[in-house]
C-alpha cells in the first residue's frame, strides 16, 4: 500500500512546499549566484521571494553549486565575497554534521551486525 503524499493530513513522509516552484537546480544555480552577487548574507526567505521558489531548493542549489554558495542559519553568500571567519564557521558546521552522521552510521552498522549475530535481536 502507498503512503499518501498529503502535507495537509500531515503524513509523516508528505512533500513540504510546492512542487510547481521548484525551477531545475541546475538553472537555479547560476540565478542565485547572480542574485547573491555583491551582497552579503541574504536570507532564505528573501531569496525564495526573488527567485521564485522555496527553501529546499535553495538548500539543493547552494548545495550543487560546488562551492560557490555557502549556507548558514543567517542564510546565503557566495564564497567569494564571504569572510574568512565566514568560510570557516560554515566549513566546521559542515564537517560536525559529516561527523554526527559518520556515528550514525557506525550505530546502525552496529546494530545491524550485532542483529544478525544474535538472530536479529537487538
Amino acid at each position: 500500500m502507498r503512503a499518501r503524499n498529503d502535507s495537509a493530513t500531515g503524513n509523516l513522509f508528505a512533500a513540504r512546499g510546492d512542487a510547481s516552484r521548484r525551477p531545475s537546480v541546475v538553472a537555479l544555480v547560476p540565478r542565485m549566484l547572480a542574485a547573491l552577487a555583491g551582497r552579503g548574507w541574504t536570507s532564505a526567505a528573501i531569496l525564495c521571494l526573488e527567485l521564485g521558489t522555496d527553501a529546499r531548493s535553495l538548500r539543493e542549489a547552494a548545495n550543487r553549486s560546488k562551492g560557490r554558495i555557502i549556507g548558514h542559519q543567517r542564510g546565503y553568500m557566495t564564497t567569494a565575497t564571504a569572510t574568512i571567519e565566514d568560510v570557516q564557521r560554515v566549513e566546521r558546521r559542515l564537517l560536525s554534521q559529516a561527523n554526527r552522521m559518520r556515528i550514525r552510521v557506525l550505530e546502525i552498522q552496529r546494530i545491524r551486525h550485532g542483529s544478525a549475530s544474535n538472530g536479529g535481536a537487538a
